[in-house]
């Protein structure tokens, strides 16, 4: 397996949801913005919500990749509703 294994890994999610190159910076760079805009709104950061929203980004690029992959639509709902769920969790004190 090792290096061998790796690679056909990655290059399955490459066709699958682009150029892990261009990928990752460019969630980094979306991730980056939702930080921003989050510590500008709220006056105290809610970690969970923020995660989970992360996720829900990387879902709806890899959707933009390939939209015929119908799973990231699946996870991205279900994120949303772990980042809904973060929300209620700190409202209530945890």
């Amino acid at each position: 397996m090792g290096e061998s294994n790796d690679k056909k890994i990655i290059e399955d999610r490459a066709d699958k949801y682009g150029d892990p190159k261009d990928f990752f910076p460019r969630w980094g760079e979306m991730c980056q913005i939702l930080k921003t805009h989050a510590v500008q709104g709220q006056k105290e950061l809610n970690q969970g919500h923020l995660q989970a929203l992360e996720m829900v980004l990387l879902k709806a690029l890899r959707s933009a990749w390939n939209p015929q992959l119908h799973d990231n639509y699946c996870d991205l709902r279900n994120y949303g509703s772990i980042a809904e769920m973060q929300v209620k969790l700190d409202s209530k004190g945890r």
